[in-house]
């Protein structure tokens, strides 16, 4: 009795080889490299193999070339084609790949004809090397040097030079340091097919780069590699820095041959040695029951022969138990007949089948195993055995499931992540063509958010993202998809929408989810979100369009106020473009000297005398003309430059007031508006300060204006810089009074010289009863808490005898000047004195 030597490469060639004549073009040689999903292509001639040309030899060619597309593939390809006989063992075709050091190999018959072809991803993928795999992490094929990298900033060129030089067949892409993509052999391949050679290198490379941490297995990753159809791994530390690259090149060179030749030649001579001695007969048993894999042996019927001591570890089984009975004692039944059909017949083909397989331990418990199957020649009593090797790969899987939940799954809220979603998006938007349905990507934002990380901690923001999450998986259909893709931006995925009833209905239900409270122990949340979306294919026909398109949609719902749904539109699309425009030109827009202030008078109902002026910012832009105040100064709040702004406006405003008072004009005092960000991102005490310095002015002809919102995120850090400012001399008012939070307890906590009246609450009077009372209220309670009152917006008689009649204390508004300059300011001043 003999056991079967290492599998023939018969059994794993690709027999359907694709084939061209020497005089095809090269671009028409890569097309059907792209179409067939090969990476090579063999010349012959005369139905003789004269050469190959393969992914490699992309690396090869002048890609400045005027021609090179319509450049005859003889002239390109390695020849002649490096070959192998068809009755070589596995074993001895990866000794031929590592001894001539290519990546192919062309297989031949008897006759010298083309019989297939070999490539080193199939010899990675054949060899019986599954526990080495495993017992290996990729660390230890991890190259010794770095992998070879370039910036995005180049071109493809460049990259391919460098590749050229290095003899690499990848190069990673980093922008800053940090990858951002890889850049291969096959990537060329497909670049020429589709003549896209002019792209960028970012237009052009495979993104993002797929990386995973440097514990994971050999055999983990290799199955990885071949869901993906890719040749590289990225492979990083413990803090996600990339290591280095592993190809299927790395795994074949550093495959230890020694441990699973060991095995074969034991089984090699178990089986010369049953027929030379009872000696040898020994030693192999010894070596069976030594192994820490399962072994049975049965006959033609499936009966056990016999069994070895780690069968009855893994099995639960005894070898008394075991013996007689049928290979079925074990089976799960979670694999069919068809199953054992393809399986038997594979091995009457071949001699051998290996794989994955669940099997049932005497316990009743199932488990997954790693199983090969021989065939066993006994020529001694002319039969046929079988001998199975198996062994438990329980954890295997549960470390691969962990893998690919980490690849695949946000961590804290277990929605699948970005990369899942990409991939559910492209599947869902191909069947979404092909049965002419729509689709819907829904962008989600929680509004404020970061208040809440901020004020009750990090823990209590993932308990509120984790309710969220669960709370809108309930609110879509069986089939979509909610995703988290960073930070408190979530992501969901509707798919086969007719109309878009459908999204409206979901969105309901998602606002009215999110409208209960959150408890999170002793506190009660209340939350809001606002929604953006975008339909296929009204919005976008591919993954990125829609997916900025739905972001430009939410973002456009924050504008609008938040804790609403905004559907996306072509218009929407170009006023995100003019904001995109108008946050560059705003960045450079006090370098460049275009701002300026313009100055409204307020009004004394005592004695009619101009006693102060409120400073205007205006912004005129060389592109964009003059731009209203209420578009760009929530937009330099949002990019940070406020502080900076604020800074430059106190400062000018202070100057104008010091010039107003060496003219010899009567003091005036200057308001200045403060946001909440100069509150927040810089030290408001230190601007005014250097400020009044600079100009020489005294602090009490300034003016500090603030708004309710400064009061609601940090009321006392806010406070007690008001009350430092006031100490000094300055006074403080209270803006546009009564259209925010307007809570009596922060105005109690305050200091405070003056409430002003918005202009919003004078557009009514004296037609709106409402309005006047709420006028006459606000008046009567300033001079409680004595503070005096500033009127806005004072259009017209009528307003201003109201207002005389309820005491209010001064006006600002066109019924007595519109905003000015400083010179028509200064003749208006000067007019008042003649």
């Amino acid at each position: 009795m003999i056991f079967k030597h290492s599998k023939s490469i018969s059994s794993i060639v690709q027999r359907q080889v694709i084939t061209c004549s020497p005089d095809l073009p090269l671009i028409d040689a890569s097309k059907l490299m792209r179409e067939h999903a090969c990476s090579s292509i063999i010349v012959v001639q005369d139905e003789i193999p004269i050469g190959i040309w393969t992914e490699g030899d992309s690396l090869k060619i002048d890609y400045g070339a005027s021609d090179l597309l319509s450049t005859e593939i003889s002239q390109l390809m390695s020849s002649p084609l490096s070959s192998i006989s068809n009755e070589l063992s596995l074993d001895e075709a990866a000794h031929e790949f590592k001894l001539r050091g290519v990546r192919h190999l062309g297989v031949l018959d008897s006759e010298g004809k083309l019989f297939g072809i070999l490539s080193q991803s199939d010899v990675v993928r054949h060899q019986d090397t599954e526990y080495f795999l495993h017992m290996n992490e990729v660390e230890s094929i991890l190259p010794t040097s770095k992998p070879l990298e370039i910036d995005h900033y180049c071109t493809l060129p460049q990259a391919v030079h460098q590749m050229r030089i290095n003899r690499a067949d990848a190069i990673v892409v980093v922008n800053k340091n940090t990858p951002v993509g890889l850049l291969t052999e096959r990537d060329l391949v497909r670049l020429i097919a589709h003549n896209r050679m002019h792209l960028s290198l970012t237009e052009v490379m495979s993104k993002p780069l797929l990386c995973v941490p440097r514990s994971m297995t050999l055999l983990a990753a290799r199955s990885l590699m071949d869901r993906r159809h890719i040749r590289h791994l990225g492979i990083t530390d413990n803090e996600g820095a990339l290591l280095g690259l592993i190809s299927f090149s790395n795994i074949l060179a550093n495959i230890e041959d020694a441990y699973v030749n060991r095995l074969k030649s034991a089984l090699v001579r178990r089986a010369a040695d049953l027929q030379r001695s009872e000696h040898s007969l020994s030693m192999a048993h010894a070596l069976i029951d030594a192994s820490m894999d399962g072994i049975m042996v049965t006959d033609q019927k499936g009966v056990i022969q016999s069994v070895n001591p780690a069968f009855s570890v893994l099995t639960g089984y005894s070898e008394r138990e075991a013996l007689g009975q049928n290979a079925s004692l074990i089976s799960s039944g979670k694999q069919g007949p068809e199953f054992y059909s393809r399986m038997w017949n594979q091995i009457k083909e071949t001699g051998t089948w290996q794989g994955e397989i669940w099997n049932r331990r005497k316990s009743g418990e199932v488990f997954p195993e790693w199983l090969t199957i021989t065939a066993i020649k006994d020529h001694e009593n002319k039969r046929m055995l079988y001998a199975g090797i198996f062994s438990d790969i329980t954890e295997r899987k549960r470390s691969e499931a962990i893998i690919e939940n980490l690849a695949y799954y946000d961590p804290l809220t277990r929605l699948p992540n970005r990369q899942l979603l990409f991939d559910r998006l492209e599947v869902a938007l191909a069947t979404a063509h092909r049965d002419k349905h729509g689709l819907a990507i829904i962008f989600i934002d929680l509004d404020h958010f970061k208040r809440i990380n901020d004020t009750l901690g990090h823990t209590a923001g993932d308990q509120v993202l984790c309710k969220v999450a669960k709370r809108l998986l309930s609110c879509v259909r069986e089939g979509d998809t909610v995703s988290r893709i960073g930070g408190d931006e979530i992501v969901l995925l509707l798919t086969e929408i007719d109309n878009t009833n459908v999204v409206h209905r979901i969105v309901q239900r998602a606002f009215d989810m999110l409208e209960r409270s959150i408890e999170l122990e002793d506190r009660e949340l209340y939350i809001t979100a606002s929604m953006g979306c975008s339909i296929y294919p009204d919005d976008g026909t591919d993954r990125d369009t829609l997916m900025k398109n739905a972001d430009t949609a939410m973002y456009r719902a924050k504008h609008a106020g938040r804790n609403g749904f905004q559907l996306y539109s072509a218009e929407m699309n170009a006023k995100s473009m003019q904001r995109l425009s108008m946050e560059s030109r705003l960045r450079v827009a006090l370098l460049n000297n275009e701002f300026f202030i313009h100055y409204q008078p307020k009004l004394a109902l005592s004695d009619n005398r101009i006693i102060g002026v409120e400073a205007l910012l205006r912004w005129r832009d060389k592109d964009l003309g003059l731009v209203p105040p209420d578009e760009f100064i929530p937009l330099a709040e949002d990019l940070g430059l406020i502080g900076d702004i604020g800074a430059w406006v106190l400062k000018e405003t202070c100057q104008q007031c010091r010039s107003w008072i060496n003219l010899g004009h009567a003091p005036i005092q200057v308001s200045v508006n403060v946001s909440a960000h100069q509150f927040k991102r810089r030290k408001l005490e230190d601007d005014v300060q250097l400020a009044l310095e600079s100009a020489k002015l005294p602090p009490q002809f300034l003016d500090l204006e603030i708004t309710e919102s400064c009061l609601i995120e940090d009321a006392d850090t806010v406070a007690n810089t008001l009350k430092k400012l006031r100490s000094q001399g300055i006074s403080i008012s209270m803006d546009d009074f009564g259209t925010g939070y307007s809570s009596l307890s922060l105005l109690k906590r305050i200091p405070l010289d003056h409430l002003k009246i918005d202009r919003s609450f004078m557009e009514g009077i004296p037609e709106d009863i409402n309005d006047m009372e709420l006028v006459s209220t606000i008046i009567l309670m300033a001079h409680n808490l004595g503070l005096k009152t500033v009127a806005e917006g004072v259009e017209n008689n009528d307003q201003l005898n109201y207002l005389r009649k309820l005491g209010c204390d001064q006006i600002q508004g066109f019924y007595f000047s519109r905003p000015l300059d400083p010179e028509n300011l200064t003749e208006l001043l000067n007019a008042t004195i003649s």
